[in-house]
C-alpha cells in the first residue's frame, strides 16, 4: 500500500503552529506557571493571621477541636486549617477556616459535595442570605443537612459558608468575598491566580438554625474573621 505523502509545507507549518501555541499558553500562565514571587511569604502571613483568631469573641469562648472535619483533610491540601468550637449559654457553633495554596482545590470541598460524601443528606436547596461583615454587606450560602443517628433519630446540621480570594488582578472595585463557587471557578480560569490560593469559611450549627440566627452569629463573630479575610484579599499587593 502506498504511503500517504505529507505536503512539505505542512511539515514546516505544524511545528510552527505548535510552537506558537506553546508560547501563547506560557504567556497566559496556563501551562506550568512558576509560583509568583513572594507567594511563600504571603501564605505564611495568611497562616499566622488564621492562628491569631481569638479564643474569646464577645460572649463566646472557643476551644480547639481534636481534628479538622475528615471531609476537609480528605479532599484538600490546606496550608492552614482552623477547627474550633465556640459556646456561650445557649449558643454553640463550630468555625472552620481552610486556606489552600491552589484555588482549584476548593472546587472539591464545599458543603453540597463534601458533607453528602460523609453520610449527610442535603435538605432542600441551599439559601443565600446577606450579612454585614468585612466592612460591607455580603452574601453567604446556607446549607442544611440530615443524618440518621445510631438509634434511627434524625440529626440535623446547618452550615453557613463563604469564600475569600485575593483581589490581585481584578478590576476595581475588586471583589474578595463570594457566597459560592462561581467566583472560585472564575479565579481558577487563570492558573497563575490559582497559585495565590483562597480561603473558605464555615460556621456550623447543630440542629436546624434559622437564617436569622445565622446572620446574628456571623455579624457578632465577624471581628474575629475580618483580619483573615483582609489578609487573604490583599494578595501580593
Amino acid at each position: 500500500m502506498a504511503r500517504k505523502q505529507i505536503h512539505p509545507a505542512l511539515r514546516i507549518a505544524v511545528p510552527l503552529v505548535s510552537a506558537s501555541l506553546l508560547t501563547i499558553l506560557l504567556a497566559l500562565g496556563t501551562l506550568n506557571p512558576s509560583p509568583p514571587e513572594g507567594v511563600g511569604v504571603y501564605f505564611e502571613t495568611v497562616a499566622r493571621t488564621i492562628d491569631k483568631v481569638p479564643y474569646r469573641v464577645g460572649k463566646w469562648i472557643g476551644r480547639d477541636l481534636n481534628a479538622a472535619p475528615p471531609q476537609v483533610l480528605e479532599t484538600l491540601r490546606p496550608t492552614r486549617v482552623l477547627h474550633r468550637g465556640y459556646t456561650a449559654s445557649q449558643d454553640r457553633f463550630r468555625v472552620v477556616i481552610v486556606h489552600c495554596a491552589d484555588v482549584r482545590d476548593m472546587q472539591g470541598h464545599y458543603p453540597a459535595r463534601c458533607y453528602p460524601a460523609t453520610g449527610w443528606s442535603q435538605v432542600g436547596r441551599h439559601q443565600t442570605i446577606s450579612a454585614r461583615f468585612a466592612g460591607g454587606q455580603h452574601d453567604v450560602s446556607v446549607y442544611r443537612f440530615d443524618q440518621l443517628g445510631e438509634f434511627g433519630e434524625h440529626i440535623r446540621m446547618t452550615v453557613a459558608v463563604f469564600f475569600a480570594l485575593p483581589t490581585t488582578g481584578k478590576p476595581e472595585p475588586a471583589q474578595a468575598i463570594y457566597a459560592d463557587l462561581d467566583g472560585v471557578r472564575n479565579a481558577s480560569a487563570n492558573r497563575r491566580r490559582n497559585l495565590l490560593g483562597s480561603a473558605q469559611f464555615q460556621i456550623i450549627f447543630d440542629g436546624d438554625a434559622s437564617n436569622e440566627d445565622v446572620i446574628r452569629v456571623l455579624e457578632q463573630f465577624a471581628p474575629a474573621l475580618d483580619p483573615v479575610i483582609e489578609t487573604v484579599a490583599e494578595g501580593l499587593s
